[in-house]
């Protein structure tokens, strides 16, 4: 999908290439992002991100993300910084950071970042997004793909929370990998086929921290991430994401992650998701008449 020398007019578009904005697109049913990007309080916001996994896909020799602040800066080391390449060694130790509002239209960004087997860091091309997933009093969770080959959001899974702090001491600003820099010099020399979308925020200080203002189909994005996986024959991915889901909370995904359970054969595991939904779904009230 990345060869624009030669296309497919039969094959679709990358998703770099059907982005109009920051706003999400339709991908298999889940909704993808270019960026994930939360609005900042005025003054000094900790940062903390833990990666749960990393698994560069066959392209990629190394993945991470991109962080910058719109209407503020980044404090590394003691200097202020635009932006900063956090990279997959970084965020599976957790790291935190001290980003700095300037204004109430302050937006932290993120988005994956990724190197090729030449050593070019690459953004905003080909298939790279990030499907968003709100838990509740949790941290926000980011299933990212890079641009080589086709989507695969289970390359980085990234927790993301932030809190009006004051600022970080040095032991706690542990952003620097040991091979790569972290700062790309210049947008310019970031291979991308198209770009950046202007950002636009998704949450907001006080949304992150009320759990009162979270949607209430907490685990949507998962369910619907793991339902695409599923239709594409990747049935552990999709097991996977439908278990978190189902954890969050999300009914449709104890259902689906229960009907799968029964039909391998692991009936102790459907009658446990099933259980969970039967008082609100005759759906799972019948299949658990029916395991006995």
């Amino acid at each position: 999908m990345n060869q624009p020398d030669a296309p497919d007019r039969h094959e679709r578009p990358p998703l770099s290439a059907r982005y109009t904005g920051a706003e999400a697109i339709d991908w298999c049913g889940a909704q993808v992002y270019p960026m994930y990007t939360e609005a900042l309080a005025v003054g000094a916001t900790a940062v903390r991100l833990q990666a749960l996994t990393a698994a560069p896909g066959q392209e990629v020799t190394r993945v991470g993300l991109g962080l910058s602040v719109q209407d503020g800066h980044l404090v590394l080391g003691g200097k202020a910084v635009a932006g900063v390449d956090i990279w997959q060694e970084t965020l599976l130790a957790g790291t935190a950071i001290t980003v700095i509002a300037h204004s109430p239209d302050a937006l932290l960004t993120l988005t994956p970042v990724w190197a090729t087997a030449t050593g070019e860091c690459e953004s905003w091309t080909g298939n790279y997004g990030l499907v968003v997933d709100l838990m509740p009093d949790g941290p926000v969770t980011l299933w990212c793909s890079t641009g080589p080959g086709t989507p695969d959001f289970n390359e980085l899974v990234v927790q993301v929370s932030t809190d009006v702090t004051a600022l970080l001491g040095p032991d706690d600003a542990r952003v620097f990998p040991p091979t790569m820099p972290m700062v790309r010099p210049t947008t310019a020399q970031s291979r991308s086929d198209h770009p950046a979308p202007a950002p636009t925020p998704q949450s907001s200080p006080e949304s992150s921290q009320s759990p009162a203002a979270k949607p209430p189909s907490v685990g949507r994005a998962l369910h619907d991430l793991g339902t695409a996986m599923y239709e594409r024959g990747e049935h552990d991915s999709a097991r996977m994401l439908w278990t978190q889901a189902a954890e969050a909370g999300h009914p449709g995904a104890a259902y689906d992650l229960g009907v799968t359970l029964m039909r391998s054969g692991e009936h102790a595991g459907a009658r446990i998701w099933l259980a969970t939904i039967a008082d609100t779904d005759p759906r799972a009230s019948e299949l658990l008449s029916q395991l006995g």
